[in-house]
């Protein structure tokens, strides 16, 4: 495969081209979607259409949304582990759906979920003053946040291997980047690629877990209903839609599970992991964010309230995801033609947000390359593009934003903050590794550190 991708790079433009956004999507971004408004390319057999302003992102993601669907490629390359569930279902199906989840992640229910976050967070961070030494941040996030999203959705510690299941879901989200290059380039879908075998495989036995525990639990709500708790599990088994009352079946449950496992484990991960190793660059700031912290938690179960007054390490927690955003870029596929700022997106145009140049735009953001988070301090009279959810959006926007985006940032609040109270993190690399796009934005290199006590 090595000898396919060198010969490919000495092909034409195109070709090399199709080389570089297999290499890395984000590398392969033209040079122009960092300053202009709107930004067309061909590429392949697609005709593509890069949104770079936030008053164009808003037309194309909300007015427009109706002629917009998120296309063959996402089907291609993730349905198979997350079969039709909110992220990549369409019309009716996922609008019923996200109408019955909406609930599910309520800002006034979050707090429901800290006592397992808080559980997890609390042995990973005894496990790594014990231990010491140098870790690989972005695999400790990864592992924690996993172990996280299981005891949320399942409230049992031990009632699946969580490692495993993160073992298995990173087989699987490896080797998407192939289909969604064999969409791009208009080949069969039964066409063999690298870890395509291997990747179904896990994916065939991440669902498989998944209807055991829905059946486990079926079986204890039928015997002691008493017994069951509030987890994510619950909550999804209980979900009506609220027009229809229409609840999920098994294999509905199974698709949502397996989303929210992917969405809510490695998403927050990355962002963690990038934080940490922007705050340990930035000493003077990481400081700042410890004396927070120490003057706001005040015991070793923080509640929503103290999190809450952790202004300093949100700001900092959101520009490192300004810099670094865990889904880099939204890709749609247009299914009715419209025309966007005179340009006319016919039917079977590729769609992008590039929301990780749209984070460092040079019309809209002053030294986009620095790693500034006062620049999220609030500012009475003053137009900022942090303000903006079009400007910055992390979580998506429209319709389709993340339904779990409170959730996402509780999390990573609570995490950095347990973690930063007891532990002062240092990279070990000389700069940070540039990002990687394998559907997120992982670390080109693992991201070492090393560990200490504080004192």
């Amino acid at each position: 495969m090595s000898a396919l991708l060198s010969r490919i790079a000495t092909l034409p433009a195109q070709f090399q081209a199709v080389h570089a956004t297999l290499r890395n999507p984000v590398d392969a971004l033209p040079e122009a979607v960092f300053h202009d408004r709107l930004v067309e390319r061909h590429l392949a057999r697609q005709h593509i259409v890069y949104v770079c302003a936030p008053d164009l992102i808003r037309e194309a993601l909300v007015t427009q949304s109706s002629k917009l669907d998120k296309g063959e490629g996402l089907r291609r390359a993730i349905g198979p582990g997350l079969g039709e569930g909110l992220l990549t279902a369409e019309g009716a199906h996922w609008r019923w759906q996200r109408q019955a989840l909406a609930p599910v992640f309520r800002a006034s229910g979050i707090g429901a979920f800290l006592p397992a976050m808080t559980r997890a967070t609390a042995h990973c961070v005894a496990s790594l003053a014990a231990e010491g030494g140098i870790v690989a941040i972005d695999d400790v996030m990864m592992r924690l946040t996993g172990r996280i999203i299981i005891e949320t959705m399942l409230s049992a510690p031990d009632a699946v291997d969580a490692d495993a299941m993160a073992r298995g879901l990173g087989v699987f989200l490896h080797q998407t980047r192939w289909s969604l290059l064999g969409d791009l380039l208009g080949t069969p879908e039964w066409l063999p690629h690298p870890g395509k075998a291997r990747g179904r495989a896990a994916a065939q036995a991440l669902r498989a877990e998944a209807l055991t525990q829905i059946g486990m639990r079926r079986k204890l709500l039928d015997s002691h209903p008493a017994d069951a708790p509030d987890d994510l599990l619950a909550r999804l088994l209980s979900a009506r839609d609220p027009e229809t009352g229409r609840q999920m079946h098994d294999s509905e449950i199974v698709d949502n599970l397996l989303t929210f496992l992917t969405a809510g484990h490695e998403t927050t991960a990355l962002a963690l992991a990038w934080t940490f190793d922007r705050l340990g660059r930035h000493p003077e700031i990481l400081r700042a964010v410890q004396q927070e912290i120490d003057s706001t938690l005040t015991d070793d179960a923080p509640g929503m309230e103290q999190l809450d007054k952790l202004e300093l390490t949100r700001n900092v927690l959101r520009e490192s995801m300004r810099l670094t955003p865990p889904a880099p870029i939204i890709i749609r596929e247009v299914k009715e033609a419209f025309t966007l700022d005179s340009v006319t997106l016919e039917k079977g145009t590729r769609l992008v947000v590039p929301i990780y140049a749209l984070h460092r735009h040079r019309a809209l953001w002053d030294a986009p390359e620095v790693f500034d988070p006062a620049r999220f301090l609030p500012q009475e009279g003053k137009d900022r593009p942090q303000d903006d959810r079009y400007a910055y959006m992390p979580f998506g926007a429209g319709p389709r934003v993340c339904i779990g985006a409170r959730f996402a940032e509780t999390e990573a609040l609570l995490v950095l903050a347990m973690t930063l109270k007891e532990l002062t993190l240092t990279p070990e690399l000389r700069v940070t590794p540039p990002g990687k796009m394998e559907i997120t934005l992982r670390p080109a290199k693992p991201l070492l550190m090393s560990v200490k006590t504080r004192q």
